[in-house]
């Protein structure tokens, strides 16, 4: 499945398959933009199928209906929903628009990177792990945001090619970046979930 957006300002192009074979991807997203800020959000349930689908749409389910949390309460909440549950990977993104700055938070393998218009790009450290309804510690990363910048989020169904960043540098639109990637790209045998987005220069 694919959706492009526009949303006041950033334009968000994203995909969403399921593992061959099965009925129900085991990844979920979300995204919004309000007056204050644009959040997305992209969690992967461990392994694929039903159960990794319950615990992935769990976290979205709960960030979509209470987006206006701060991030560091979202992914807390969302760590205790996956007691007794499979388990998720859980990256959440947050373009504040009072402040000027991206806060990034993550734990597990999604896949994370800006690209500033200079054509320099930044790569947040993720966090080893998953949210488990263990206690954990959640780390917050900041970044100025600029006009003009792109970024994307994928699951591990992604192998994620360097030679894509020189599609991030020619700063295409997120519609037109997304289809160069997935013609580009190899079949994975996993669900895969790509989100592509720019903040209008």
């Amino acid at each position: 499945m694919i959706e492009h957006q526009q949303l006041e300002g950033i334009e968000v192009s994203t995909y969403n398959v399921a593992k061959k074979g099965n009925w129900c991807s085991g990844d979920a997203f979300f995204l919004i933009r309000t007056e204050d800020y644009f959040l997305c959000a992209m969690a992967d349930g461990l392994g694929s199928g039903e159960e990794a689908n319950e615990a992935s749409d769990a976290a979205i389910s709960f960030i979509r209906t209470n987006h206006h949390l701060d991030v560091e309460t979202l992914m807390s909440e969302c760590n205790d929903l996956m007691w007794q549950k499979r388990g998720a990977v859980l990256t959440i993104i947050k373009l504040d628009m009072d402040t000027q700055e991206i806060i990034y938070c993550n734990v597990g393998n999604i896949g994370c990177i800006f690209y500033k218009p200079s054509g320099k790009l930044y790569r947040p450290v993720p966090s080893r792990g998953y949210l488990s309804g263990r206690k954990q510690n959640f780390r917050l990363q900041k970044l100025p945001f600029e006009k003009g910048m792109s970024f994307i989020l994928h699951s591990d169904g992604l192998d994620f090619d360097p030679y894509y960043h020189s599609l991030f540098t020619r700063m295409g639109s997120p519609k037109f970046i997304l289809q160069q990637l997935l013609d580009m790209m190899e079949i994975s045998d996993d669900d895969t979930t790509i989100m592509v987005g720019k903040i209008a220069s």
